[in-house]
């Protein structure tokens, strides 16, 4: 499958992301904007002076209302055009940072080298694509962005090339794709017993075998970081949200109590905001063996899909679900019209 890279136009600092890439100097210094944004997230200035192509990695521990991790890369010298290599070079660091850590599955990085260093922006996104291209592992995206529609434009055909040149088998370059990227799906639960919060895990996993990239507390909360907010970046980053009801869920969901109950809280304000743009992001699945005791009272109107533990180890469950996450409803069979209809005619 390959790792995924999506073109962006736009500003990196809009939402959230796992990783964001901080461009600086050598010196280290940052453009005004970088500056601007820096401090209205409480993100450190970079500290430490940098040779060509340097990563250091930093974690935001009061800031990951925007990031989990941020990447400083020197991808500008004083008075030097930046080559191509040292932005390659910050690509493939880029990408080694995701494979060793579990964490890491969308990485927010500008357009590297354009401004101070004098790429060309084709230039510098092949760079870095490639270079990124070569570590990152497959679960991981690099979402790109540039704020020019000029630029965006050049820079979507090159990507596009270089995807018809893989499919062609005339470069090993592993796939360039701009638009079709694992679909991202937090798994929203209560920890009601351990053979409950097991099968949310085999349940998950299913999932991500299926090329989904399932989004469990368990697998992405590390130790010493805010539950709460990182919470709330998961269900900001989500495609789509998968609400697991039991019993329990449904009586902290209803009471506003705990994580759930917080979580609920964020979920209602979303619902409401995401009826036009993504009406369909949360999928209730109800594990209770009635489906009235497992729904909390805010979603009792929603199609739900019940799954209860008498049918736990259904197949056709669990393809059902995929099906539901990749809105790959079944089709109706075409309309006919009876001989007798005809005939009349």
């Amino acid at each position: 499958m390959g790792a995924k890279i999506e073109l962006v136009k736009g500003n990196m600092f809009d939402g959230p992301s796992d990783l964001i890439v901080i461009p600086c100097s050598t010196v280290p210094t940052i453009t005004w904007f970088v500056a601007d944004h820096l401090r209205s997230f409480d993100i450190p200035d970079p500290e430490n002076e940098m040779q060509p192509g340097d990563v250091i990695f930093t974690d935001l521990r009061r800031a990951n209302n925007i990031a989990q991790f941020a990447a400083y890369v020197a991808s500008v010298s004083p008075s030097i055009k930046t080559p191509s290599s040292v932005v390659k070079q910050i690509g493939q660091r880029l990408g080694s940072f995701a494979a060793d850590n579990v964490w890491i599955s969308q990485i927010s990085c500008p357009l590297l080298g354009t401004g101070a260093g004098r790429m060309e922006p084709t230039e510098a996104a092949r760079a870095l694509s490639s270079g990124y291209l070569e570590t990152a592992p497959d679960r991981a995206l690099l979402r790109l962005f540039v704020m020019e529609d000029a630029v965006y434009v050049r820079i979507r055909e090159l990507l596009a090339s270089q995807l018809d040149r893989v499919m062609h088998g005339e470069t090993n370059i592993r796939t360039v794709d701009v638009a079709d990227r694992p679909l991202r799906v937090f798994v929203s639960y209560t920890k009601s017993t351990n053979e409950h919060q097991d099968w949310v895990k085999t349940m998950a996993a299913s999932l991500r075998a299926a090329g989904v990239d399932a989004r469990l507390d368990v697998w992405h909360l590390r130790p010493g970081m805010d539950v709460a907010q990182w919470m709330c970046n998961e269900l900001d980053m989500a495609d789509r949200v998968l609400l697991v009801c039991d019993e329990l869920y449904a009586q902290k969901a209803d009471g506003r109590h705990g994580g759930v109950g917080w979580e609920i809280r964020i979920i209602q304000g979303d619902l409401l905001q995401s009826q036009a743009r993504n009406p369909d992001k949360f999928v209730p699945v109800v594990v209770t063996e009635n489906v009235i005791d497992g729904m909390p009272s805010f979603i009792k109107t929603v199609y739900c899909l019940h799954w209860p533990p008498s049918r736990r180890g259904d197949a056709s469950l669990q393809e059902e679900l995929v099906r539901i996450i990749y809105r790959a409803q079944e089709q109706a069979p075409p309309l006919g019209r009876p001989a007798y209809v005809i005939e009349k005619r």
